[in-house]
């Protein structure tokens, strides 16, 4: 069986309006600006940071609050 993974997924006009927070993990995607922001199950989404490359989500993949599963 396979593992389906759906990212949330707006316009940054919509996420403004909306500022939900997202769930620790959670993505959150621009489809007007390609932009995207993590969720950490506390933070509006308007305080929260975009990522911009690889590095910066690397740092958030290798922090010691983050947590990681794995699907077989």
């Amino acid at each position: 069986m396979a593992t389906k993974i759906q990212v949330r997924r707006d316009t940054s006009a919509n996420w403004t309006s909306l500022n939900p927070t997202l769930s620790s993990g959670e993505i959150g995607y621009e489809t007007n600006t390609g932009k995207f922001k993590i969720g950490n199950g506390s933070t509006l989404w308007s305080a929260l940071d975009y990522f911009l490359d690889s590095s910066d989500l690397s740092g958030y993949l290798t922090a010691s609050s983050a947590s990681t599963t794995y699907l077989t």
